[in-house]
């Protein structure tokens, strides 16, 4: 105690400790929502109680959707969580994170579609038929690798969405 006891944190220091703890209660609160543990109004409540400026938490909070965004098959709760950030920003930002999320459950559903048909012929090729045949698509790889490639292009438009938002923040 007596040899930090002189010690004092300048404000550079200080900046960058309170940005660390509003990414981690951040982190924290998009865990929670992500596993179903707090719904959207619980989640709201706990976000506008992070104290910060709203344009560093709806960046922090994109940018934790963008990271979830490639590490997570379920997309869901992201456009869910874009929606939410969205309305609390303004300006149509949540009709415009519906819209992507209903663009990417139609590419999901193509995707679904065409790569049914391609595991399904593989099947018949291999003498594998009949009339009650359902392959578990989301366990092939090819539907994984399909996934992957939507991802990547709507994490594209997830950044775009990022900078809409980021530019309407008053």
């Amino acid at each position: 105690m007596e040899r930090t006891k002189s010690l004092v944190m300048d404000e550079q220091e200080k900046r960058e400790f309170a940005r660390r703890d509003v990414e981690e209660r951040l982190k924290a609160i998009v865990r929670r929502f992500f596993e179903g543990i707090v719904g959207r109004e619980a989640f709201l409540t706990e976000y506008r109680n992070v104290k910060a400026e709203r344009l560093e938490k709806m960046k922090g909070i994109v940018d934790i959707a963008i990271e979830e965004f490639g590490a997570s098959m379920e997309k869901e709760r992201l456009f869910d969580l874009l929606e939410i950030v969205g309305s609390e920003v303004g300006k149509g930002l949540a009709d415009e994170a519906r819209a992507l999320k209903d663009e990417f459950r139609a590419e999901l559903a193509d995707k679904a579609s065409n790569v049914k048909k391609g595991i399904l012929r593989r099947l018949s090729e291999m003498g594998i038929r009949g009339e009650g045949l359902e392959p578990n698509v989301e366990e092939w790889e090819e539907w994984k690798e399909a996934v992957r490639n939507a991802g990547s292009l709507f994490e594209r438009r997830v950044r775009e969405w990022k900078d809409k938002a980021e530019n309407a923040s008053p």
